[in-house]
């Protein structure tokens, strides 16, 4: 996205994790009030909304949109982990809390490892802006899924 979409060099990717950092800043300041009006699941679907836009804008040949998708990102990302860790705070009983916290975060974060792989054969076989589509498009059938899914 960097060097073959917008032309500029790899030190460009630090500018676009400086926004992203700050999107992720918001996110912090405003979670509680977030999460207090939206619960979790509302508060999970609306991160993952920013995320899947903010990945979509980031396949656009353009500067701003994908400084725009990098503040996306980084404000929805923030959201999943801080309403998945609310819900497993409230829900777990407070002797299993230790050993739940531990596996539902190998759950959050081991997808994140295996995209990192699966991403970086991809790139080399189909082009960046139709991955990043894909996948903007991927997240925001999960935003609807969580959005108006039933409890579970």
């Amino acid at each position: 996205m960097v060097d073959a979409g917008l032309g500029r060099a790899p030190g460009w990717a630090g500018v676009l994790y400086a926004v992203q950092g700050a999107g992720s800043v918001a996110t912090g300041l405003a979670a509680g009030r977030l999460l207090r009006r939206l619960g979790e699941r509302g508060f999970a679907a609306g991160g993952v909304v920013l995320f899947g836009l903010g990945v979509a804008a980031r396949a656009l040949p353009d500067d701003a949109a994908v400084l725009t998708g990098s503040l996306l990102i980084g404000a929805g990302l923030p959201c999943v982990l801080i309403a998945a860790l609310t819900a497993v705070q409230r829900e777990t009983p407070a002797d299993r809390l230790g050993v739940t916290a531990g596996r539902v975060h190998t759950l959050l974060y081991t997808p994140n490892a295996v995209a990192l792989l699966a991403g970086a054969g991809l790139v080399a076989v189909a082009d960046h802006r139709v991955l990043l589509a894909v996948t903007g498009a991927a997240a925001l059938v999960c935003a609807a899924g969580l959005a108006f899914g039933g409890r579970g």
